[in-house]
């Protein structure tokens, strides 16, 4: 019981501290998205939206297929013993992240209010994908990339999300 609530335990109180740190660097990191992409007008200085209560953002082909790209790179790219992620591995993912964000901004067409939230979850990707070129960064990278994906089938209506079942060895 022991090896499975203290994982959990340390799964909460990272996704805790990553969510109240974000903030001020999703200012930053989605920046970042709207430069990869210099046709992409709508919403650049919308704050966060959130869906009206009890419903979800709809979403459009591109975002459905961007999104699924990421979890298959992220599954992939997923350890299959305690041994962490490789140079290679963890560039290889970051790059993954980094072009179907790439992708999914350039063939946006949501409306402004679901644009503004996308936006704030590319950011939470983009941190993380930064942070997996960084050795010692790798686990909190990865926990902030499933943290991430988790939080997108709260606020997008992607009824071909399956929820994740990935676990983050910490």
């Amino acid at each position: 019981m022991k090896k499975i609530l203290q994982p959990l335990a340390w799964y909460l109180v990272l996704t805790s501290v990553l969510a109240m740190a974000s903030g001020l660097a999703l200012s930053f990191a989605t920046g970042t998205v709207l430069a990869a992409s210099g046709d992409h007008q709508h919403g650049a200085s919308e704050p966060r939206q959130l869906p009206p209560q009890g419903q979800k953002w709809a979403t459009d082909q591109p975002l459905r297929e961007g999104m699924a790209h990421i979890r298959k790179a992220l599954e992939q790219a997923l350890p299959t013993t305690q041994a962490p992620l490789s140079n290679a591995q963890a560039n290889e993912l970051a790059q993954a992240i980094e072009a179907e964000i790439a992708s999914m901004v350039s063939h946006c067409v949501l409306p402004e209010q679901a644009d503004a939230t996308l936006h704030d979850l590319f950011g939470e990707l983009l941190q993380g994908s930064e942070a997996l070129r960084t050795n010692g960064h790798r686990e909190q990278a990865m926990l902030q990339v499933v943290t991430t994906l988790n939080r997108y089938p709260q606020l997008f209506d992607d009824p071909a999300w399956p929820a994740l079942a990935i676990a983050v060895q910490h």
